[in-house]
């Protein structure tokens, strides 16, 4: 598991409700996605375990949360589907039925809390949220259910009402540059601060883009849109972004906004002098130039609604980044 940096305030403030008998049974933690919030609940349930069992064989029970085998402790997350291989774009009904399971089952451990962790609860449809709801409102003593998420908005308010809710706010550069010279063998001083910008000082995001080489993505994208034709780039660009997962094109529209963002920047002040290390700067520059202020603002909202429909109504991510592309 990966060590913790920052969330110092909200760790401890999470951990002394625990200490004192005073955290309520729904905890929903929630932030930008890939700053950590899985390693927080990682550390904070580690320290709970430590309280529980630091006198009865202690370092079997973390190597069991550890290894995902704990018989107190479940995780839910999207599931692999059996037919197509592939991961299944929600948290199903039937995942909630288990946990219903679980959570009347007698425990084997006396004395010892049962703990839930949602992993993403932004994968709920609407039947396993309504599941999920109806344990919300019953919960079982000595429980504590831990729903994380990236988009808080796309949970329903009457899930969020029932919670006790922990905000994650963005790394500081300092504490993001940590964890990516922990993760990353050989990144410049420039590039770090280029993703710290592009992704809000999201450490998980950072790692993905470094991995997946989204950065000639990032080039070939502007290239894409300095150009008004339907042309080969954009083809291109299309048919590699539609082999992306939903979470890794979730990513990519991230990316998309940072460049309309930085681009409307240069609009508006074309000698900003923060922009100016920036990787394909003179690009960017050109497109705050050929793009008008209303196309700008037409682009990102066309992200901004239609982003949720893409992913629930499973459309083709192909033609989605072709209409954006040739707006």
């Amino acid at each position: 598991m990966a060590k913790l940096i920052g969330f110092e305030k909200e760790y401890n403030d999470l951990l002394n409700r625990y200490k004192s008998d005073n955290l309520p049974n729904s905890i929903l933690i929630h932030g930008l996605n890939g700053i950590g919030k899985r390693t927080f609940l990682n550390e904070v349930i580690k320290d709970i375990l430590n309280i529980e069992f630091k006198d009865n064989n202690l370092d079997h029970h973390l190597n069991l949360f550890k290894n995902n085998t704990h018989p107190n402790i479940k995780v839910i997350e999207k599931e692999i589907d059996s037919k197509t291989g592939k991961i299944k774009s929600n948290i199903t009904i039937d995942q909630i039925r288990g946990l219903k399971t679980f959570l009347n089952s007698t425990s084997m451990m006396q004395n010892s809390s049962k703990i839930v962790i949602v992993d993403s609860a932004d994968y709920l449809n609407i039947s396993s949220s309504n599941s999920m709801l109806k344990i919300l409102e019953e919960p079982k003593e000595n429980t504590y259910i831990f729903l994380i998420s990236n988009q808080i908005s796309l949970l329903l308010p009457t899930i969020r009402s029932r919670c006790l809710k922990i905000k994650l706010n963005s790394h500081n550069l300092t504490n993001f540059t940590t964890i990516i010279k922990d993760n990353i063998d050989e990144i410049s001083t420039e590039e770090i601060n280029f993703y710290f910008e592009l992704t809000y000082g999201s450490p998980g995001s950072t790692i993905l883009y470094f991995k997946n080489n989204f950065l000639d993505i990032f080039q070939l994208s502007i290239k894409c849109l300095l150009s008004n034709d339907l042309d080969d780039d954009k083809i291109n660009l299309s048919n590699i972004l539609s082999k992306l997962t939903n979470d890794e094109f979730s990513n990519y529209l991230s990316m998309l906004k940072f460049i309309l963002i930085v681009v409307n920047k240069l609009k508006i002040n074309e000698k900003d002098k923060s922009l100016i290390n920036m990787p394909n700067y003179l690009e960017l520059e050109s497109l705050s130039l050929n793009l008008s202020k209303k196309n700008l603002i037409d682009r990102f909202d066309y992200l901004t609604n239609n982003q949720k429909e893409l992913f629930s109504l499973n459309l083709d991510k192909k033609i989605f980044i072709l209409n954006f592309l040739t707006q």
